[in-house]
C-alpha cells in the first residue's frame, strides 16, 4: 500500500517542502488567525481540549475546514470522560454485565476513547504523532526565508 500524501502545509511546517514534488492541484485552505470560541454543546472536558486547539492554530495545523473535525474530536473526548466519571463514581454499580461481559457503558467509553485517540493523532495531540508531524515553535521571520518562499510561490 502506498504512503498517504502529506499536505503541503505540513511539509512547510516540517521544512521538507519542495515545489517540484508538490501536486499543482492540491486544495489550499486558509489558516485561522485565532481559534473560534468553543461550541455551546461542549462541557468542561470538551472545552478543555478545545483550548489546546489554540496552540494548533498558532502552529498552522488547523485550518477553517478542520474545525469541524476538531469539534468531533472534542465531543468524543467529552463523552468518554463523562462516562469515565460515572464509572469512577460507581454510578454504574455493575461494570461486568449479566453474562460476565463488559457493560454497555464501559464498552461505549472504551470505543469513545479509541476513536478520540485516533482523531487526536490526526491533529498531533499525542506525543508520538507530534514528533512524527514535527510541529515546532514559530521562529522569528527570517528575511532570506521570506524571499525564498516568495520566489518559490509558496
Amino acid at each position: 500500500m502506498a504512503r498517504p500524501r502529506k499536505p503541503a502545509a505540513a511539509k512547510i511546517i516540517q521544512g521538507t517542502f519542495h515545489k517540484y514534488r508538490n501536486p499543482e492541484n492540491e486544495a489550499q485552505y486558509s489558516l485561522l488567525d485565532k481559534m473560534p470560541p468553543a461550541p455551546k454543546e461542549l462541557n468542561k472536558y470538551g472545552k478543555r481540549l478545545w483550548e489546546y486547539g489554540a496552540e494548533l492554530v498558532g502552529a498552522g495545523v488547523i485550518t477553517k475546514p478542520d474545525i469541524i473535525a476538531f469539534e468531533i474530536c472534542c465531543s468524543l473526548y467529552q463523552r468518554a470522560m463523562t462516562l469515565q466519571e460515572f464509572v469512577n463514581k460507581d454510578v454504574l454499580v455493575n461494570i461486568e454485565g449479566e453474562h460476565g461481559g463488559r457493560s454497555a457503558q464501559a464498552q461505549q467509553m472504551n470505543a469513545d476513547f479509541a476513536a478520540c485517540t485516533k482523531m487526536m493523532q490526526e491533529f498531533g495531540l499525542t506525543p508520538s504523532s507530534r514528533n512524527r508531524f514535527g510541529v515546532s515553535k514559530k521562529k522569528e521571520a527570517d528575511p532570506d526565508t521570506a524571499k525564498m518562499k516568495e520566489l518559490l510561490g509558496v
